[in-house]
């Protein structure tokens, strides 16, 4: 499903805020002279969190930070068992002056934790790694080039920059509260060796403006759906992995600057991996904290 409005990402964009001021004169009688009026007030007009919001494009560098806390129950085979996992992906990244949607960064940190154990960087990553991504021209889904395609399961890179995509959400270029739009997500990661190929639609909704030290701040709703397939072979056999996803998040933009300040939310994961020998349910809910850098 391709975006309903304009993609166009929302932290490429910057206000501009009107000010209406209005002035006032003292009048003078024709008969006689009257006693010199003090000038009027200047009267400026408050912060406007009535919108609409026109938008411009900003294609400053900033920063993100992303962390994320998760419940693992895998059952199946025979035993359930429940773990916990936390991640922390660090990365700066630019849009683009061309006209397309298509940014470049840097992968500067990406850490796990399994349980209470220290996190350590995932074998095999290196770090201030490189990376680009472009809105495909089918459906306008923004898709990592590099690292490739093909590198999923023999780079861990590729999988841990998936979750840049909730960083990168379209906006249209007015904003008014109550406004609504839409984008597709298409994911590739590596699970239990397999490439893991997803797609999410996500639904965006403008839900409030609000003034925080001064400054005017709106609020943006998502809820996202989606689907995931994998299917190769382990261990001399054939697997297949299949499930859906759903989650929520709760964006704050500044909208003098036009930069994210923050998001949270969370999200659910069912997955189902199947073989000849074994059959296995994973179900994730998982935390998401985004706090972006000036």
């Amino acid at each position: 499903m391709a975006s309903s409005c304009p993609a166009m990402p929302l932290s490429r964009f910057a206000l501009f805020l009107p000010l209406a001021a209005l002035f006032a004169c003292a009048t003078r009688p024709t008969t006689r002279p009257a006693p010199r009026a003090g000038a009027a007030a200047t009267t400026i007009a408050g912060p406007n969190t009535t919108g609409p919001w026109r938008l411009v494009a900003s294609y400053a560098s900033q920063g993100v930070t992303l962390a994320t806390r998760a419940i693992v129950v895998i059952s199946g085979d025979p035993a359930t068992r429940t773990d916990t996992l936390s991640a922390s992906l660090d990365a700066s990244y630019t849009w683009a002056r061309d006209g397309r949607r298509r940014v470049v960064g840097t992968l500067n940190d990406y850490r796990v934790a399994p349980g209470s154990s220290t996190a350590t960087v995932p074998a095999g990553l290196t770090l201030a790694r490189a990376f680009a991504a472009e809105a495909s021209p089918t459906d306008g889904a923004v898709v990592f080039r590099l690292p490739s395609e093909g590198s999923a399961c023999m780079d861990p890179a590729l999988s841990a920059l998936q979750g840049l995509h909730d960083a990168w959400p379209p906006v249209p270029g007015l904003l008014a509260i109550g406004q609504e739009w839409s984008d597709t997500v298409r994911t590739l990661s590596c699970r239990d060796r397999l490439a893991v190929r997803g797609v999410s639609v996500r639904r965006f909704r403008v839900v409030r403006a609000d003034v925080e030290n001064g400054r005017v701040v709106v609020t943006i709703s998502r809820r996202s759906t989606g689907r995931m397939a994998a299917e190769g072979e382990q261990f001399g056999e054939s697997v297949t992995l299949g499930g859906e996803s759903t989650g929520m998040m709760q964006y704050v933009l500044d909208v003098a600057s036009g930069r994210f300040v923050r998001a949270v939310g969370r999200a659910s994961l069912d997955l189902a991996f199947k073989s000849r020998r074994r059959n296995q349910r994973v179900k994730q809910e998982s935390e998401l904290t985004l706090t972006w850098k000036p």
